[in-house]
C-alpha cells in the first residue's frame, strides 16, 4: 500500500505561522499618535526622525522611508509603491499639500520660514509691507497690517490656507510703535486668520525670562505688552491644539551683526552656543538670579526658530508653545518626520 502522505507544511501565509522573533534594535521606539496619525522614531536621534507608518483616509499607507504606498484590488493585494515624498501629506491627512500663508515672509525669520516650509512640502504664500519675493514661497503680496483699513485684503489673502505663521513685530525705543506693531498688528492677522477660516496659526513671541527680567525695567514696556495682547487673541479664537507660540530669547544667523535688533551673525552665534549650551553653564544658570540667568540663556539659531514654526504649521508640534532654545530645538526636530 501506498504510505499517507505527510501532512503539507506550513507556509509563509499559514495562519500558524510563528510570530516574527526578531528583537528590536537598541534604540526605543516611540509612537506618537496625532490627528490620526501615527508617528514613529528613535528617541536617541531626534534629527534623524522619519515617518514609519501612516494611514490616510484613501487605504494609502506610507512606509518607514517615506515613501507613498497603494493597495488596490488589481494588484491582488499586492502592494504598489508610488513613490511621493512623505512631506506631501498634510498633517491632517490629506494628499493634497497643505497651503500655508506667512506673514512677515520677507523677514529674517519669516523668509527661512517660507524654505523650510517649501522643502517641507507646503504650498507657501508671503504676505509683508513690501511684497518682496520669498525664495520658497509661489506668491508675494503686499499688506500693511499696520492699520485696521488692512482686514478686508488680508482676509481675502488668508482665504484656502490651511495655516497661518506671523512673524510680524517691531523692535526699538518707542512703546507706541512697539505696543502696535507686536500687538494690534498680530491681533488683526489673528482675527483675518480665523474669519478665512485658517484651521492652525503659529506665531513668534518672546521667550518668558526676558520679560521677567528685562520687563521690572523702564525698557521696552510697549515691546512686552504687545506679545500680551497677541497671545491673548491667539488663545481666544483658537483651541490649544491649532495654534502655536515659538517664545525665542536671543536669535542669531545671517552674515551681519546688528544693534537693532541685537543681533550677531552665524558664526559668532555657533561659537556662543559652544559655551553657553555647555551643560556646565546650563547648571550654572539654572541656579542664578533672573539676571544673570538671562545672560547665560543660550541663544537660538533662527534655522531652528523658522523649523520650529513650520513644525506648527504642519502640525506635528505636541504642546501649544515652546519656551526658550531647548524647547525650539525639540520642536524644530519635528519637521523632518514628514520631510525624510
Amino acid at each position: 500500500r501506498r504510505a499517507a502522505a505527510p501532512p503539507p507544511a506550513f507556509t509563509s501565509s499559514s495562519r500558524l505561522r510563528k510570530p516574527h522573533s526578531r528583537r528590536p534594535k537598541p534604540d526605543t521606539l516611540v509612537l506618537v499618535k496625532r490627528n490620526s496619525t501615527i508617528m514613529s522614531f528613535a528617541a536617541s536621534a531626534p534629527t534623524s526622525v522619519a515617518l514609519l507608518t501612516r494611514t490616510t483616509p484613501h487605504g494609502t499607507r506610507l512606509n518607514s522611508r517615506g515613501a507613498h504606498t497603494t493597495r488596490t484590488a488589481s494588484t491582488h493585494g499586492r502592494r504598489a509603491q508610488h513613490l511621493v515624498p512623505a512631506a506631501t501629506v498634510a498633517a491632517s491627512g490629506s494628499a493634497a499639500s497643505p497651503k500655508v500663508v506667512v506673514l512677515g515672509g520677507s523677514g529674517f525669520v519669516g523668509r527661512r520660514v517660507c524654505e523650510q516650509l517649501a522643502a517641507a512640502g507646503a504650498e507657501v504664500s508671503s504676505i509683508s509691507k513690501s511684497g518682496a519675493s520669498v525664495p520658497g514661497a509661489t506668491t508675494a503680496t503686499a499688506i500693511d497690517l499696520g492699520y485696521d483699513a488692512c482686514l478686508e485684503a488680508l482676509t481675502a489673502a488668508l482665504r484656502g490656507a490651511d495655516a497661518v505663521v506671523s512673524c510680524v513685530g517691531t523692535i526699538g525705543t518707542d512703546d507706541a510703535a512697539m505696543l502696535a506693531g507686536n500687538g494690534a498688528a498680530n491681533v488683526r492677522a489673528i482675527g483675518a486668520a480665523r474669519t478665512a477660516g485658517a484651521r492652525r496659526f503659529v506665531y513668534v513671541s518672546v521667550a518668558s525670562i526676558v520679560p521677567e527680567v528685562v520687563g521690572k525695567t523702564p525698557l521696552m514696556k510697549g515691546y512686552f505688552a504687545g506679545k500680551v495682547q497677541a497671545e491673548a487673541a491667539l488663545a481666544e479664537n483658537y483651541d490649544a491644539s491649532d495654534y502655536l507660540v515659538v517664545k525665542p530669547s536671543f536669535v542669531y544667523g545671517g552674515d551681519e551683526f546688528s544693534l537693532a535688533p541685537p543681533r550677531v551673525t552665524k558664526t559668532y552665534g555657533d561659537i556662543l552656543v559652544k559655551i553657553l549650551g555647555s551643560s556646565l553653564v546650563k547648571a550654572i544658570a539654572s541656579r542664578s538670579p533672573g539676571p544673570i540667568k538671562l545672560t547665560l540663556a543660550e541663544p537660538v539659531s533662527v534655522d531652528d526658530v523658522a523649523g520650529a514654526c513650520a513644525a506648527g504649521a504642519m502640525g506635528t508640534n505636541a504642546a501649544s508653545t515652546c519656551d526658550g532654545t531647548d524647547e525650539i530645538k525639540a520642536c524644530a526636530a519635528l519637521l523632518p518626520m514628514l520631510a525624510a
